[in-house]
């Protein structure tokens, strides 16, 4: 018989190349449901708990702690094991320390930080809505709209999660602060020296502690002067 819908698991074999999974650890690992962040940039908020945290030992235990409402995202009290967390979110644990989601070279990491009412964000779409506003969506799918036509995609902007606006815009610039978030290079940080069009396509190139390194121009995050 043919499947019918969504597969509703998640092989570790299979799992995105985001995620860290322990060798020889799990057959199967929680599939993150559809939310903010898309499949294959996103980790199900139970694996954070249990294999990048390790405060729990099991789903079960996982279960309990969100029951809770221990656990929070971006500030926001969140309750599902298979809730979707991405690159630049808050995971903040009651009683215990806030985490910061980044790339490294082996998949997410995560960073202990005192503050989480600020966030970065990529603007990845723009369009004019009803009433002559623009519409923003950003890479972990919040949407915002605005009367700043300067605000350009790609940008990244500073995103104040209490008030709900934005602070700050960090323009795409040479000489900015940019890490690679797709390819074989996501993780390592750079200052983008130069933008080259080849075969119609826009290729950056990074001077890294790596040396220098060419890349998709889309899979660039602008971070500004940020270490």
């Amino acid at each position: 018989m043919a499947q019918r819908g969504p597969k509703h698991h998640l092989k570790r074999l299979s799992a995105p190349p985001v995620v860290r999974v322990l060798r020889k650890a799990y057959t199967y690992l929680l599939k993150p449901r559809a939310g903010p962040h898309p499949l294959k940039d996103s980790v199900a908020l139970g694996v954070l708990l249990r294999d990048y945290l390790g405060i729990v030992q099991n789903t079960r235990e996982a279960k309990y702690v969100l029951s809770q409402g221990k656990v929070k995202v971006d500030n926001r009290t969140i309750k599902d094991l298979k809730f979707p967390v991405g690159y630049q979110d808050y995971i903040t644990i009651e009683g215990d320390k806030s985490y910061k989601v980044e790339y490294s070279k082996d998949g997410f990491a995560l960073y202990p930080v005192e503050d989480t009412s600020h966030k970065m964000l990529k603007v990845i779409r723009k369009h004019k809505v009803k009433g002559g506003k623009l519409q923003l969506t950003f890479h972990d799918g919040r949407t915002y709209l605005t009367e700043d036509n300067t605000i350009k995609v790609g940008d990244t902007v500073v995103f104040d999660l209490g008030e709900k606006k934005i602070v700050k815009v960090i323009p795409q610039k040479v000489d900015s602060l940019c890490i690679i978030t797709t390819g074989k290079h996501r993780g390592i940080k750079g200052r983008l020296i130069a933008v080259d069009h080849i075969g119609g396509k826009k290729i950056a190139r990074l001077d890294t502690p790596e040396g220098e390194i060419s890349t998709d121009y889309r899979y660039l995050f602008f971070l500004g002067d940020e270490a």
